[in-house]
């Protein structure tokens, strides 16, 4: 069944309403078509009614910010790597691929080179050592052990470098601690229990620390 309508000069086209056709509307012999509906995504770009949720221009904006996430964090991880402080009493040496390096850094917050440099602090005030107990025997074959050894160091900034060079990060125990032992054992093998004990033992400290200085000058 077909109907028109016509108000003022405006035909009424076939539209289907229960099976009646009705045509389109024409206003001063103008068809009218039906809105079409654009919508726009974050990154500014126009996206059809129609189009996937990730259009191409979407997925380039998503890998901007990804990117641009990705070198931030980086940024923060190299400042986080860097920074570093050194505390009142010591200092820094520096280390690179296992290298040490020639500097030496005071107290105080201080920047290296991220994932490249490695530093460890060295105490450089008066430090008090108590050595484990230290076995020896006298001239005439008597063991004896020495307990509560205290050995005080004290090391010079100028000498740092080389002195980790040439003895490690470590370096108070090969020039200090172990010298002491052997030079504890050198004076009981050369004199007997009556002399460590008794006529010779005050001698035993000005014995050991004057070695142990030469050594170290050595």
């Amino acid at each position: 069944m077909n109907e028109q309508h016509s108000t003022k000069g405006v035909a009424m086209g076939p539209q289907t309403t229960g099976g009646v056709a009705m045509r389109p509307q024409t206003t001063d012999g103008v068809a009218m078509r039906p809105p079409t509906y654009r919508s726009v995504d974050p990154c500014g770009y126009d996206m059809p009614d129609g189009m996937p949720h990730l259009s191409k221009g979407r997925k380039q904006c998503s890998a901007i910010t990804a990117a641009v996430l990705l070198v931030i964090a980086l940024g923060i991880a190299c400042i986080v790597d860097s920074y570093h402080k050194i505390n009142e009493g010591y200092v820094g040496i520096y280390f690179r691929h296992g290298a040490i390096q020639e500097r030496v850094s005071a107290p105080g917050v201080h920047l290296m080179r991220p994932f490249i440099d490695d530093y460890v602090e060295v105490k450089i005030r008066p430090e008090t050592h108590r050595m484990d107990p230290v076995r020896a025997i006298t001239k005439d074959g008597i063991e004896n052990t020495f307990r509560e050894i205290n050995v005080i160091t004290t090391v010079m900034k100028d000498k740092l470098i080389f002195m980790a060079k040439k003895f490690g990060r470590d370096f108070k125990k090969s020039l200090v601690y172990d010298r002491v032992k052997e030079d504890l054992r050198i004076f009981c093998a050369n004199h007997t229990i009556d002399e460590v004990y008794n006529t010779m033992f005050l001698d035993i400290v000005a014995h050991v620390k004057e070695n142990v200085g030469s050594s170290i000058s050595r």
